[in-house]
């Protein structure tokens, strides 16, 4: 055998006898803290846990680590030492180990302030890159984030847990966030809930419900929620609705603008104590463009809820600020999931009256459809079990009754039904002949059969 065989041999006995040295040590160790009474443990830990601390001020992050690394060892629930330990991976530029560390330490405590500042100022720097809006592919999340600390998967939904924040996904796109923190199972179901009609082109940019509101976020096709020129919001505000009027929100959002705006403009375009309309315009500071906003609250049974359109595109001119105020003043206020409400009868009634309305309006919208033999925006109306069938020679055949039709023969009444676990709503004509039947879709209501055929 020749001499560099023997050195390379020798030099590969060497390192085998280091690592399996290593390996009997930390057995030795693992069975040490396993082993060790609970009191002596709490003890070691501190040791460990004081000369981490004196080599983070001193700024050896590598060592400091180590000895972090060494006190978990004897005390892994500390929310503390995990977080102190994401500090010195942070500072030694091992972020994706820091990030996992902060997630541990919210987990074992989320009322550990330091860890959950720090947790949240990663978390916004994901979402101000984008990562966190509405439509993201899941696997561009899990290739950003990392494995996450759970995760669900239902059918077409999943969702993806990163210490105390949930990422939902539907068919494989982010949907919305939601922070854990103080929220409750009885909050996270609406009572009421807003019901608008935006314009073409408006698609969701984001959403997020903590403890405190329920946030969506719409944007032009131009726009994302992090750099627009126009955003649509509806908000809940929890238990908002019981604490007091509308008109006293907005008093208190206004005296909130003036602590960090200049206010320009302060207009009530519509009074009421429990449903308000009004608009402001800022001045730009070092924080925010200037802008300006229509916003609409309305005192709910438990929440607060708010609309706004904000517009940087300053001037705001009065073509636009018109059709804003149109829309924001006619939305409306309803039950919120009445397919899973056993509904009292004046409850039945509202809803009734509401579908009634709406149904009109549709009605009228539908049969100018049919003049046009707009088979694109005729086929969101119906539910997926008929959609396909709705032809342009189907809306050929259906011109001449359309041209006479009037939607208050069409839509005289709703009569609504018990389904099993849902609720159904026939529409009833002039003449007592059910017209067709609607169905509640992901919290829309779409036609079941093809009523004009």
């Amino acid at each position: 055998m020749k001499t560099s065989q023997l050195s390379s041999l020798s030099v590969l006995m060497i390192c085998l006898i280091f690592v399996l040295g290593n390996h009997t040590w930390a057995q030795e160790k693992k069975e040490e803290t396993t082993t060790l009474p609970e009191q002596q443990k709490k003890v070691k830990a501190l040791e460990h846990a004081k000369k981490g601390q004196e080599l983070l001020k001193r700024k050896y992050w590598k060592k400091a680590a180590s000895e972090f690394e060494k006190a978990i060892a004897f005390q892994p629930e500390s929310s503390v030492l995990h977080y102190l330990l994401g500090v010195s991976y942070l500072e030694n530029s091992q972020a994706s180990k820091g990030w996992v560390e902060f997630r541990k330490a919210v987990l074992l405590d989320s009322t550990n302030k330091r860890a959950a500042n720090d947790f949240m100022k990663i978390w916004d720097f994901f979402d101000r890159k984008g990562l966190l809006n509405v439509g993201t592919p899941e696997v561009e999340v899990l290739k950003v984030l990392g494995k996450p600390d759970r995760e669900r998967n239902q059918k077409s939904k999943s969702q993806l847990s990163y210490g105390f924040m949930w990422v939902n996904f539907r068919q494989g796109r982010l949907f919305a966030l939601v922070d854990t923190r103080g929220l409750t199972a009885e909050l996270t179901r609406a009572l009421n809930t807003m019901e608008f009609q935006l314009p073409p082109r408006w698609r969701e940019g984001y959403r997020n419900m903590n403890a405190n509101s329920a946030l969506t976020e719409y944007v032009t096709e131009e726009d994302t929620v992090q750099n627009y020129q126009q955003l649509f919001t509806t908000q809940r505000l929890l238990k908002q609705g019981e604490k007091g009027s509308a008109k006293a929100m907005m008093n208190h959002m206004k005296s909130l603008l003036e602590k960090s705006h200049q206010i320009e403009v302060w207009n009530v375009i519509q009074e009421g104590d429990n449903d308000i309309l009004y608009e402001w315009r800022v001045a730009k500071n070092e924080q925010a463009p200037a802008q300006h906003e229509i916003a609409r609250l309305i005192k709910g049974k438990r929440d607060m809820h708010r609309l706004a359109y904000t517009n940087r595109k300053l001037p705001l001119s009065e073509e636009t600020r018109t059709q804003w105020i149109k829309l924001i003043q006619s939305a409306k206020l309803i039950l919120a999931h009445p397919e899973k409400m056993k509904l009292s009868a004046p409850q039945k009634k509202e809803l009734a009256d509401q579908l009634t309305k709406k149904s009109r309006e549709i009605i009228k919208l539908q049969l100018q459809y049919i003049q046009n033999l707009d088979v694109k925006s005729m086929k969101p109306y119906f539910t997926e079990r008929v959609r396909n069938l709705i032809t342009s020679d189907l809306l050929k055949s259906a011109r001449k009754q359309a041209e006479t039709a009037s939607p208050e023969e069409l839509v005289h009444s709703i009569q609504l039904e018990d389904s099993g676990d849902q609720i159904q709503a026939k529409i009833k004509m002039k003449n007592g002949r059910t017209l067709t039947t609607l169905i509640l879709v992901k919290g829309k209501w779409e036609a079941d059969t093809i009523w004009f055929k």
